[in-house]
């Protein structure tokens, strides 16, 4: 009998201990739990540009929820540019500066966002790219190629004349068969940048001073005419 009483008291004891023991386990392993059963956060949109000008400042955007309501923290990052704040759901972005020359190509810039909802490790993310251009680069990348002269026009008379230029996207070179002349030089595109009108300033190799013309075109043809005198160019672009 005492034997038997013996038995119960100890397995009661053992089976006490057990449970005290186990309910230390599930009350330390509360943080663990938690992370288990949550579910991460949910990005439903993200904004961004998919071109701005060099300089631009524009607002980069991410929509998110989260299953459990958790307080959500997010952190950006870009490859170049400005942000004004790395947190937040909304930051405000400035591209980088245009380089000391105009006419510059474009360069894309890395957008990055991670959000995480504070429990455990797994974060969401999201992320692209920003194309950063300059429009006078553009517009000269439009206008470039080789032209055949097809016509010109002196003080309102037009008569035919051949000869050719060629325009890069910095360069530009002119000759003129008729006249056994041959210009060499640079141009540059005037504010507002336009692929089908505006204004370019010539320079001539060797000569200080610039020369203005005004443009049109079309995709196929590009009138060059000179206000101070009177005088207009047609050319053809050459495929």
């Amino acid at each position: 009998m005492n034997i038997q009483l013996n038995f119960l008291f100890s397995t009661r004891h053992r089976v006490s201990i057990v449970f005290f023991v186990s309910l230390l386990v599930i009350f330390n392993g509360c943080s663990e739990y938690e992370r288990w059963r949550n579910d991460p956060p949910k990005i439903h949109t993200f904004t961004v540009p998919k071109e701005v000008h060099y300089g631009e400042t524009v607002e980069l955007r991410v929509n998110v929820s989260d299953p459990e309501d958790d307080s959500l923290t997010y952190a950006w990052d870009v490859s170049d540019g400005h942000l004004d704040a790395e947190v937040g759901s909304e930051v405000r972005w400035t591209a980088p500066e245009l380089p000391s020359a105009e006419i510059a190509p474009p360069q894309t810039v890395s957008v990055y966002v991670s959000v995480s909802d504070g429990v455990g490790e797994e974060t969401v993310s999201e992320s692209t790219v920003i194309v950063v251009f300059s429009k006078a680069y553009r517009v000269a990348k439009s206008l470039s190629g080789k032209y055949a002269l097809i016509r010109s026009q002196v003080s309102g008379e037009s008569y035919e004349e051949t000869g050719t230029m060629r325009l890069t996207i910095t360069t530009f070179t002119r000759e003129f068969q008729q006249a056994n002349e041959f210009d060499f030089g640079t141009y540059q595109l005037i504010e507002p940048f336009d692929t089908e009108k505006g204004t370019i300033f010539w320079y001539s190799d060797g000569a200080g001073n610039s020369t203005s013309t005004t443009y049109t075109w079309d995709g196929a043809l590009l009138v060059l005419f000179w206000d101070a005198t009177a005088t207009g160019h047609v050319y053809q672009k050459r495929n």
